[in-house]
């Protein structure tokens, strides 16, 4: 817990000190594969492959500049108008062609989207994957910096961060809720739990609990036994699986099932700028009692 309070403190002493400037060009970024990627103008046509592009792009005050988005259940109501490129996992690279734009966020090698936007010419970024609240800054800058946006993208930064050691602080205290971040998508099938090495585990420590499954890094499949028997006091999962974990037979025993303390906790929302929010909601339910 110590080692999270000191890396955010340390953030919003950075930006408390920092002075906005006016951001030159060419500006260079390095990307999810490590390889540096350079922008030599400021974009005016963004196309964003993804709801987490789209709204650090809103929050940091360009929505002005984005042309077209991809299909998303996530994505803010601001870009309900604007033209759709296809689904996030398969954007249909003709359609980003035709409205040419000068950056595109988000777009990966899964179905050779990117290599194809670059070999036509189209500068594309994608951050690395999210595991951590130090992670996400550092894609909220990343993107601030390629958009021109670099100022805002600290101030966003500081802002979210205090908002943090405020929740955190309000947090401590000597007791620490059982808790299990669960992803459960069908209602028969094992779900997959938020261990160590995720921002879902690092929210649990953050709003003064205590993950259950901190044994296990990353997002494994846990049997319902090992439910059964770390026993956790409070659930959290994506509102769409809720029903998938309490109307399942096979955890009835299970504490938080029995005081119906089984939680909604959108999952977009946990990496994103939302997630200062989503550390008050976890804190305030792991500690009704204030």
């Amino acid at each position: 817990m110590k080692k999270f309070k000191n890396t955010v403190a340390f953030t919003v002493v950075v930006v408390v000190g920092f002075v906005a400037w006016s951001q030159t060009y060419p500006v260079t970024v390095v990307d999810d594969r490590g390889i540096e990627i350079t922008i030599a103008n400021r974009p005016e046509r963004i196309i964003s492959i993804g709801a987490l592009y789209t709204e650090f792009l809103i929050d940091l005050g360009g929505l002005d500049r984005l042309v077209a988005v991809a299909e998303s259940p996530d994505n803010p109501t601001a870009v309900a108008n604007l033209p759709i490129v296809g689904s996030s996992f398969a954007p249909n690279v003709e359609v980003i062609l035709s409205l040419e734009p000068d950056l595109v966020l988000g777009a990966t090698d899964w179905g050779g989207e990117r290599p194809a936007l670059e070999k036509a010419g189209v500068t594309v970024l994608t951050t690395p994957l999210l595991t951590s609240l130090p992670d996400l800054f550092t894609a909220v800058r990343t993107v601030g910096i390629a958009s021109g946006l670099k100022s805002e993208a600290e101030v966003l930064i500081g802002q979210i961060a205090e908002a943090v050691i405020r929740i955190e602080s309000d947090a401590l205290g000597p007791l620490r809720v059982r808790t299990a971040f669960l992803y459960a998508g069908t209602p028969d099938t094992p779900p997959y739990a938020g261990g160590s090495g995720t921002i879902e585990h690092e929210l649990i420590l953050r709003a003064g609990g205590e993950n259950v499954f901190a044994d296990v890094a990353g997002f494994p499949q846990v049997s319902f036994e090992a439910i059964l028997s770390s026993d956790p006091e409070v659930i959290f999962t994506d509102p769409s699986h809720i029903a998938n974990i309490v109307d399942n037979p096979l955890l009835g025993a299970v504490s938080a099932l029995k005081h119906n303390r089984v939680h909604g906790i959108k999952a977009s929302h946990v990496t994103s700028t939302k997630v200062a929010e989503v550390l008050k909601a976890m804190s305030e339910l792991l500690h009704p009692e204030g």
